[in-house]
């Protein structure tokens, strides 16, 4: 029996594997699935956080968003207190409709961060209210967690977000979003005041500077 080429490990990276028909969503006006994704908060994670544990900005995986999304609450610390995530300055969800707890995936994404010196949750929609009433209350539970139940001044902020044009590029703006974000709190700690005006520009190039990033770290790996 022939073996599927679309199922040939192209890059393997720490807890990632990416397989042809992943990248292959680079290649052509595709929706990005979880596995996309994932790896690109994994490297995001190698590139920003230092190697003793603390993590001060953490990306949360698309499984961990998605299984934790149809959690219930009272068990979310089984889950986040062996990541130490409570101790990060900013926590980065990439968030989907998906209702399934066994799956990532859905229709859409959009881009959640909890930024711990506003105590507030920030919701990045480039697809304005799609998303909003899943972010909200997974926002509510996640910071009732991290912030405990009786922290008050706890925010919701759905931001005024640039929109796409299609119905395919959500997952390209979850990732231009999280790279402006981590510029901006580089420089200030926070989240607030952060200007996403670029994201758009910057959508146009992420599909190819991915796919130079795998064949980069491809060539490393070798």
């Amino acid at each position: 029996m022939a073996k599927d080429p679309s199922n040939e490990i192209v890059l393997s990276y720490y807890d990632c594997l990416l397989r042809a028909r992943d990248v292959a969503l680079l290649e052509g006006p595709h929706w990005l699935n979880d596995v996309i994704i994932g790896f690109y908060f994994e490297y995001l994670d190698e590139k920003f956080n230092s190697k003793d544990g603390k993590k001060e900005l953490f990306f949360v995986s698309p499984e961990l968003t998605q299984l934790l999304k149809m959690t219930d609450p009272s068990q979310y610390n089984i889950f986040l207190d062996p990541l130490n995530i409570t101790e990060s300055k900013c926590i980065f969800f990439p968030l989907n409709n998906c209702d399934r707890k066994d799956a990532a995936g859905g229709s859409h994404w959009s881009l959640l961060v909890f930024c711990r010196q506003s105590k507030a949750c920030y919701h990045f929609d480039s697809s304005r209210g799609y998303n909003k009433s899943v972010a909200s209350k997974f926002s509510r539970d996640i910071m009732n967690c991290i912030l405990g139940l009786d922290k008050a001044n706890k925010k919701f902020i759905d931001v005024d977000c640039p929109q796409q044009d299609n119905g395919y590029d959500c997952g390209i703006f979850v990732l231009c979003l999280t790279d402006l974000i981590i510029e901006h709190v580089a420089k200030t700690g926070k989240v607030d005041g952060c200007s996403i005006n670029r994201v758009k520009e910057l959508t146009c190039s992420k599909r190819m500077e991915l796919l130079n990033l795998i064949n980069n770290l491809k060539r490393k790996s070798s």
